[in-house]
C-alpha cells in the first residue's frame, strides 16, 4: 500500500514539473513576442510545439 501511495507521489510530482515547465516556456515565447524578437506566427508554432510536447 505504501508503494502504490509513493507511485502516486511520484506522478504527481512529475505533472506538476511538467506544467511549471510549460508555464515557463509559454512565459518566454511571449516575453520574446512582446520585445519583437519573434513574429506572430512563430509565436503560435512554438506555443503548439510546447502544447503538444507535455
Amino acid at each position: 500500500m505504501k508503494e502504490d501511495d509513493k507511485k502516486e507521489k511520484i506522478l504527481t510530482q512529475l505533472e506538476i514539473e511538467n506544467i511549471l515547465d510549460e508555464t515557463i516556456n509559454l512565459s518566454i515565447i511571449s516575453k520574446l513576442l512582446n520585445l519583437n524578437l519573434i513574429t506572430e506566427t512563430q509565436f503560435y508554432i512554438l506555443k503548439e510545439k510546447i502544447k503538444n510536447f507535455y
